[in-house]
């Protein structure tokens, strides 16, 4: 089986991504050993440093999505089914970082699209309760694992079609977040080809780090990060760091 990660990284005017990919991808090559894709634009692609063996897929990405009014490249996530050279695949947010090997079972197990729908703050303070934020539960996009199948295919060619529709189903399924959000897209998707019976869903909770907490150290082997007054450490632990500060740590 042909195997491998796939990132997007999409610098902009607030963030950069580039910087964020340079912690990735070393941990990536170092506890999963896997082949790695990046999908990334011409100008972020110029900034990123040397990587060693990386396959770059250089696209215009589709621009018009914000968050706090800031710009926020997230619109061509329903593109990688089309993208991903590999039979199984690993898709993560560029600031998911691995310090265990665990994603590697999730490659033998005989599901053709599992998602997260279920976080887990690693800060203890239990900050993702949204199911009051829309009339169907969100699931994580962070971490995607998919097969090359038809299935796989329809679901991601119908977040694409979501994604042009978004006004539409967001006023439908009452969603409180109005920009594009691919965790809604996803979810909306799975709820529509599923006819609504329920789906396969990851079975771990996405280990996270809420946005006010702040990363204060970075290294191979763990995050330290302070919150409130509360200090604390992660290591052994696979870890998705909402605070993009973590690029200049």
């Amino acid at each position: 089986m042909n195997a491998g990660v796939l990132l997007y990284c999409f610098n902009t005017e607030s963030y950069r991504y580039d910087k964020i990919a340079a912690k990735t991808v070393p941990l990536l090559k170092k506890n999963l050993k896997l082949p790695i894709t990046i999908v990334t634009n011409m100008e972020t692609f110029k900034e990123l440093p040397p990587l060693g063996m990386i396959n770059y897929k250089i696209i215009e990405h589709e621009k018009g999505n914000k968050i706090d009014n800031k710009p926020w490249h997230n619109l061509d996530r329903w593109r990688a089914y089309s993208i991903s050279p590999y039979d199984k695949t690993i898709l993560l947010d560029i600031d998911y970082f691995c310090y265990t090997n665990s994603l590697l079972e999730l490659l033998d197990v005989d599901e053709d699209f599992l998602v997260h729908d279920k976080v887990y703050d690693l800060t203890g303070r239990n900050a993702y309760t949204f199911r009051e934020k829309s009339a169907i539960p969100m699931v994580w996009a962070t971490c995607i694992v998919f097969n090359k199948s038809k299935k796989a295919q329809e679901i991601f060619d119908m977040v694409g079609y979501i994604k042009r529709h978004y006004p539409y189903f967001c006023s439908l399924y009452r969603i409180d977040f109005r920009n594009f959000r691919n965790d809604y897209a996803f979810a909306i998707a799975l709820q529509q080809l599923g006819g609504f019976t329920g789906y396969n869903t990851l079975p771990t909770r996405l280990p996270t780090l809420p946005a006010n907490a702040v990363v204060k150290e970075f290294s191979d082997t763990h995050i330290k990060w302070e919150m409130e007054g509360r200090s604390g450490v992660i290591e052994n632990t696979d870890v998705h760091v909402i605070d993009k500060g973590v690029a200049y740590v």
